[in-house]
């Protein structure tokens, strides 16, 4: 009786150890999805910045054009392009590096993904053997119940007798 109360105690530590360890991946799968989130909207942010500035650069470009066939007019236009050009360089670098930081963004929203669809599988894993171990329990708790009543009986006819 008592190996049995102690296997009951045993088994529910263990589903408790195990709801505890569901509740942390639940907590941590929670805080992936906004960190999923906020990479998306970093995302979509570096997205508008990337084509706001291949904008600008189509338009220094064209203003570069422009600027060089009206280059025979005069060094104030020569001036401007120069401008335009140095506005160039500086677009196309920062287009570069927004190009770099999405890259960066889109394979750190990838990795952060996948490390959520595996604590994802874990804490399913997890509730369905917290559920087998509360089914045991409750079979357990059952056959615990049947074998009280035999052994009343079992010491009320010892006592008959």
């Amino acid at each position: 009786m008592e190996k049995f109360k102690e296997k009951l105690q045993l088994m529910r530590a263990q589903v408790e150890e195990a709801e505890a360890k569901n509740k942390t991946l639940e907590d941590r799968i929670a805080e992936m999805t906004t960190d999923k989130i906020n990479h998306e909207h970093e995302i979509v942010s570096l997205n508008n910045k990337v084509n706001f500035l291949e904008e600008q650069l189509e338009k220094a470009e064209k203003k570069m054009e422009m600027l060089q066939s009206a280059e025979a007019k005069g060094d104030d236009i020569s001036k401007e392009n120069d401008a335009a050009q140095r506005r160039i360089m500086l677009l196309e670098q920062e287009l570069e590096q927004s190009e770099k930081s999405l890259k960066e963004m889109t394979a750190n929203f990838r990795e952060a993904d996948v490390k959520a669809e595996h604590f994802e599988r874990t804490a399913k894993h997890l509730e369905a053997q917290g559920e087998k171990y509360e089914e045991k329990i409750l079979s357990m708790e059952e056959e615990n119940s049947k074998l009280r009543k035999e052994l009343e009986e079992i010491q009320s006819a010892l006592d008959n007798l």
